[in-house]
């Protein structure tokens, strides 16, 4: 029974977090970039902060936010770099890391 309740509890949450994605207006958001050291960097958008590790064959993304501004994203890293994305590493599940 508490297995049960554990994955009712848990995909209520799934549900929450994907529909507040869906509900917020993203065309008024704006990608700050900010450069930590050589190579890495923190964006901030609508979400959480994402993290870029820029290397010499491509960049690490880290925690990716809401899908509706993954072309923002993009053009704030080919700001960046003309590298291609090589991985995408989500340290853990909200709303703001969920891409399609």
């Amino acid at each position: 029974m508490r297995k049960t309740s554990l994955l009712v509890a848990f995909g209520i949450s799934l549900a929450a977090g994907a529909a507040y994605g869906q509900q917020q207006n993203f065309d008024k958001v704006t990608i700050k970039t900010t450069k930590i050291a050589e190579g890495v960097y923190m964006l901030e958008g609508a979400g959480g902060n994402i993290g870029l590790s820029v290397g010499d064959d491509g960049v690490v993304v880290i925690d990716d936010e809401f899908a509706p501004l993954t072309p923002k994203i993009q053009a704030a890293i080919a700001a960046i770099t003309p590298k291609p994305i090589k991985f995408v590493l989500n340290t853990h599940w909200h709303g703001d890391q969920h891409r399609r």
